[in-house]
């Protein structure tokens, strides 16, 4: 699965607005927020996870994920919180991402057996959200360095040292519902529980 962002034109209103809130943000000389919102009402769901990665380390990096990560939702079949692999920080406090993604369904055997086979394609997952297969030896960005499953969550676990990355988060979400549905499961939630609900040696 290659899942890197394609850049739009650079003449299109919404790309010309996308680089321009970038711009902003560097320069803090407009306001960033109101470009990228031009950038996204002109864009489709692609430009909320552009956005999302622009933002990183900003006070509007969390809502940006919120809104990005929800686009993956299926009405009526595997649907995502809103909450799911959030942002965190701010306010004085280091940034960071909380690399866990749970799945609440009717069937949660069929629903572990989805998180296993999701588990060992998730370490093959790029920051830029280019999933690499097992032979492919570009390993010039990211990827995490460790996945676990928690069968009493059922629950996913990616070591990511804390780092943020949104297209990753986005292949890593399209991943897991890939593999739900190849393990026969139509409907089900994907969300991020809280740290207290999971065991100590995952927090």
């Amino acid at each position: 699965m290659d899942t890197e962002p394609v850049s739009p034109s650079a003449d299109l209103p919404a790309e010309v607005a996308f680089r321009l809130g970038c711009q902003a943000l560097e320069t803090r000389e407009q306001d960033a927020r109101e470009l990228f919102e031009e950038a996204v009402r002109g864009s489709g769901p692609q430009m909320l996870w552009r956005v999302a990665q622009a933002c990183l380390e900003t006070h509007q990096s969390a809502d940006w994920m919120r809104r990005a990560v929800v686009t993956e939702s299926e009405p009526g079949g595997i649907t995502v919180d809103p909450g799911v692999l959030p942002i965190l920080g701010g306010n004085g406090e280091a940034f960071t991402q909380h690399w866990k993604i749970a799945v609440q369904s009717d069937d949660p055997a069929q629903a572990i057996e989805a998180l296993n086979a999701a588990e060992l394609r998730l370490p093959y997952v790029l920051e830029n959200g280019r999933e690499l297969s097992e032979e492919d030896a570009d390993y010039d960005f990211y990827r995490p360095n460790y996945t676990a499953v928690d069968v009493t969550v059922p629950c996913v676990w990616m070591d990511c040292k804390g780092g943020m990355f949104p297209h990753m988060a986005r292949t890593a979400l399209r991943i897991v519902a890939a593999e739900l549905r190849k393990a026969g499961v139509r409907q089900a939630h994907l969300f991020t529980p809280p740290a207290d609900d999971l065991p100590a040696s995952w927090q």
